[in-house]
């Protein structure tokens, strides 16, 4: 089963697009496929999803997993949820796909886009001449994916341009969670000297390395497999773009690896779960500044007051 993924497909309505791919996500999915656009943690859509029409999401799990019980807990936590009681949800069976296969219909919707005022994200297949001031990524989308849709992710790409731009911008970062290594990319390409990329999956950690690697930021980015309670260091910047229950289970991490007057970056939450995550670190030595939002999704800045 070397090179081959599980694909679950699932219809549902437009409007429940975005918090069925949180649910998928939760349940084990390594990266979902909207019809033919994708839904990922650094993909900008076109145009937006129509809310009353039916979308099939195609949901990649690693061949190794048991399909059915995949879809038997699905289908128990869309059953669990008011928000889809009036609402027909079609799981269809599973079926398998080759890594190859995948990465091919991956070309077809991911192109150049810019994040801020001086980061550009492109994909390899396509040519992009840099404007005066401008760094350029070059990230293809891989096998390794984050949790969440595209507006987390850029979400937090901004936040951290912001912070690297600033007065004093921060010289040690640790993203938790890197996926496919893109904000670890991104803060290497506007100037953060020193950061640790951190994932518990072998194949997104493989994939961030050979992006790391492909855009000569290896030496300045390592890459880590530990879990975050394991991990050496502090850091005045640390950013997570994880699903909102990881982000409360993980703030103890989170707060003893963040120096006093660190930055604290969380994404990947719905914004039903923002107040949430809020309540989750109300209790520690934080600063909350005004959240940022895209679409369904929330990105949460703390500052650590001592």
């Amino acid at each position: 089963m070397e090179n081959e993924w599980i694909v679950i497909e699932i219809v549902v309505v437009g409007k429940l697009v975005d918090l069925a791919v949180a649910i998928l996500s939760d349940c084990g999915s390594s990266g979902t496929i909207v019809e033919e656009r994708k839904l990922d943690t650094f993909i900008v859509p076109d145009e937006e999803l129509d809310p009353t029409a039916n979308y099939t999401l195609q949901a990649y799990f690693d061949a190794g997993v048991d399909a059915d019980q995949i879809i038997a807990e699905v289908e128990s936590i869309f059953a669990s949820m008011p928000i889809f009681s009036d609402q027909e949800v079609q799981i269809n069976a599973a079926n398998s796909v080759r890594t190859e296969d995948w990465a091919e219909g991956w070309k077809q919707n991911f192109s150049s886009f810019q994040v801020g005022n001086h980061l550009v994200i492109r994909p390899s297949w396509e040519v992009y001449a840099p404007r005066p001031g401008e760094v350029v990524i070059e990230i293809d989308p891989g096998m390794a994916f984050g949790t969440g849709t595209h507006g987390t992710t850029k979400l937090c790409l901004e936040l951290v341009a912001e912070l690297l731009s600033g007065d004093e911008p921060p010289i040690q970062m640790l993203d938790v969670g890197t996926g496919s290594g893109i904000l670890a990319l991104g803060a290497a390409a506007l100037g953060c000297p020193a950061i640790v990329a951190t994932d518990i999956d072998p194949v997104a950690c493989a994939v961030a390395q050979d992006n790391f690697v492909k855009n000569n930021y290896a030496q300045q980015i390592e890459i880590n497999t530990k879990p975050l309670e394991e991990l050496p260091g502090r850091f005045d910047l640390i950013v997570a773009n994880i699903m909102a229950e990881e982000n409360i289970r993980l703030r103890h991490g989170f707060i003893e690896h963040l120096l006093p007057g660190g930055w604290l970056v969380l994404s990947g939450i719905l914004k039903e779960k923002e107040q949430l995550v809020v309540a989750g670190f109300s209790d520690l030595p934080l600063t909350l500044f005004p959240s940022r939002y895209q679409d369904d999704w929330v990105c949460l800045l703390f500052r650590r007051t001592q």
